[in-house]
């Protein structure tokens, strides 16, 4: 009898085991994921503000900002910027974020190849909004928004929800490279949340830094300097210092 106690105990710490490991990877898997949205979601950001020249240039090829070719570049600049593979294209995930970014530059396509329009105004942020706003009509579950803490935020639609400001505020305060949260709500719903802070770069201030940092005030004298950015918004006088806000990605569970 005792036999068969010891080996029923074994049977049930063997299998404990294994549903600890199994929820722990779950965990692991989860986190990674949403990780993998966010800096991919901020590698193409980055390969915007990186190809303004190109943007608003006239009369030359810009074929690598569209297609599998824009792709490309977001591949590579997430390679450089995370020292990190890009993620397996498999995950239906990261596919649809893919196929909506290749959506958001065509839309933009005209715009682009446009020579009477010498600076576009198709900086990051509009990108970025752009592609949360094209994310969220695909109905897949997985809503993306780069946001700040209230007061900052020049899009209103970008305003922080209650959890986005409790992990803004956790961030800065524990000083965390990410926050993660797979026991989150959404609009009623389980969720998973991740927020990754976003550092302030010094391409950020030329449109959020002082009047020195407008690019618009460049060979002006200083009396005749423009606190309005090139994009019509005052600029708020920040600096590499300042927390700038950060990409908030939620994933629906099924």
């Amino acid at each position: 009898m005792l036999k068969i106690s010891l080996i029923i105990l074994c049977l049930l710490s063997t299998n404990f085991a294994f549903s600890l490991s199994h929820n722990i990877d779950n965990d692991n898997s989860k986190s990674e994921l949403i990780s993998q949205v966010a800096k991919t979601y901020q590698a193409s950001m980055a390969f915007i503000f990186q190809n303004q020249p190109l943007i608003n240039q006239q009369g030359v090829d810009k074929s690598q900002l569209f297609g599998q070719a824009f792709i490309l570049n977001v591949k590579k600049t997430y390679q450089t910027k995370f020292n990190q593979e890009f993620p397996n294209q498999n995950s239906p995930v990261i596919k649809s974020l893919i196929q909506v970014m290749i959506e958001v530059m065509e839309s933009n396509r005209t715009l682009l190849y446009d020579d009477d329009i010498a600076f576009k105004g198709f900086i990051p942020a509009i990108f970025a909004f752009q592609l949360s706003e094209k994310l969220s009509k695909k109905n897949i579950g997985v809503k993306i928004k780069f946001t700040s803490k209230p007061g900052q935020i020049r899009n209103q639609l970008n305003q922080p929800d209650f959890w986005e400001v409790d992990a803004m505020n956790k961030v800065q305060k524990l000083n965390l490279v990410s926050y993660f949260d797979d026991q989150a709500r959404y609009l009623n719903q389980p969720a998973q949340r991740y927020f990754l802070p976003v550092k302030m770069q010094p391409f950020c201030l030329s449109c959020h830094g002082v009047p020195a940092n407008n690019p618009l005030n460049t060979g002006k004298p200083q009396t005749q300097w423009s606190n309005i950015d090139r994009t019509g918004f005052p600029m708020e006088n920040w600096t590499l210092n300042d927390f700038g806000g950060g990409i908030s990605i939620t994933i629906l569970e099924k």
